[in-house]
């Protein structure tokens, strides 16, 4: 029974074929694409948070921004695994994992310079997560107009 079922990835014969990388397009259905930027936004703001709880005035500038992005590594895999059961992982895996590491940087080094405010690490987490869902988009329609 599981060997008559086929999938677009596999030609005639059974076996891989090459056709799925002719078919190259963009992801534009408004579904996923509002997924995809709450992911990302949802994800800044959780990782803003998380790192403005944890680091503060007293840590070096280098230990709060790895830390940071430890933190926003974590925040971000959590994400992926609870968006991506509706949308998809490998559509929100890349602009997740940026926004949570940049997000948890910028903050970590902004807090331990002064104290930050839960709203302020959210809004710049928020900025941040749009803004790297916007530019892998971009970067993505290049992609896919430099292949067509």
């Amino acid at each position: 029974m599981v060997a008559n079922r086929r999938s677009l990835y596999h030609g005639a014969e059974g076996a891989a074929s090459t056709r799925h990388l002719d078919e190259w397009t963009m992801e534009t259905r408004p579904y996923f694409i509002i997924g995809d930027v709450s992911c990302s936004v949802t994800v800044g703001v959780m990782s803003g948070i998380a790192v403005m709880a944890t680091v503060d005035m007293g840590w070096p500038m280098p230990a709060a921004m790895f830390a940071g992005m430890l933190f926003g590594m974590v925040v971000a895999a959590g994400g992926i695994i609870a968006f991506g059961l509706c949308f998809g992982m490998m559509e929100l895996h890349m602009p997740a994992m940026i926004t949570g590491m940049l997000t948890g940087m910028v903050v970590g080094m902004l807090a331990s310079t002064r104290a930050v405010a839960i709203e302020t690490a959210a809004i710049l987490g928020a900025a941040i997560g749009a803004t790297v869902y916007i530019a892998i988009w971009v970067a993505d329609a290049r992609l896919c107009v430099d292949r067509s």
